[in-house]
């Protein structure tokens, strides 16, 4: 089953009188119980890709469905209950509200997707080796307890698909390891992830490697 697929992407931005094609053409789709890898260079399109895949971005050209219901082209408000429902979203940075707790950053997302469960709460903290530091702020936290913390809120409703952007890039080698195991485990229980990324670590354990080149799938 295709959880998420993209057709025929194009994103053009202007500056002054420049243009930069971000994306042409791209499609794209990822299945359940799949880990793919999206690698290319930076500036090639990755992130651009993602934004669109998710719906904070709106395609120039092309469409996006999600579970089989388009998500390109509807008012914000209907791509971001359908982004709540169905997706969980890990960016660079910027995962966690900084006046909450772990656990209460894990608490609004699930509200927002009217999942809230505090049995998968706190499953999924113990999963992510917090439960001692779920009362504390991301300003309290390391480096990686706060990419397994921000790993924590994007799982924490259960969501169809996980969207990644660079999960492993500012971690060390243990906690990268944590990571691809909750993947992995993701990965058993029928979830989908789409991953960008510049890891070899992170491309070993996907089913598909995709490579994109100046906005353009140029191997997959």
């Amino acid at each position: 089953m295709k959880v998420l697929e993209a057709f025929d992407l194009y994103r053009f931005y202007h500056t002054g009188d420049e243009e930069t094609l971000a994306l042409r053409g791209v499609s794209i789709h990822v299945e359940a119980g799949e880990i793919v890898v999206v690698m290319g260079p930076s500036g090639s399109g990755k992130s651009t890709l993602l934004s669109c895949l998710v719906g904070l971005d709106e395609p120039d050209g092309g469409r996006v469905e999600l579970m089989g219901k388009r998500l390109t082209r509807r008012p914000e408000a209907e791509r971001a209950a359908m982004r709540a429902a169905e997706i969980g979203i890990l960016l660079q940075a910027r995962n966690l509200f900084d006046q909450l707790t772990v656990n209460d950053n894990m608490r609004l997302q699930m509200r927002l997707a009217r999942k809230l469960n505090e049995q998968r709460l706190d499953q999924l903290i113990g999963l992510v080796g917090l439960r001692d530091r779920r009362h504390a702020r991301p300003s309290q936290l390391s480096g990686g307890e706060a990419a397994r913390a921000a790993l924590a809120v994007a799982l924490s409703t259960e969501p169809s698909i996980l969207l990644a952007d660079e999960p492993t890039g500012e971690v060390d080698r243990e906690t990268e390891k944590h990571i691809l195991g909750l993947l992995e485990t993701r990965r058993t229980e029928g979830g989908a992830t789409l991953i960008a990324t510049h890891s070899d670590a992170l491309a070993e354990h996907a089913d598909r490697v995709i490579r994109i080149s100046d906005g353009r799938i140029v191997n997959d």
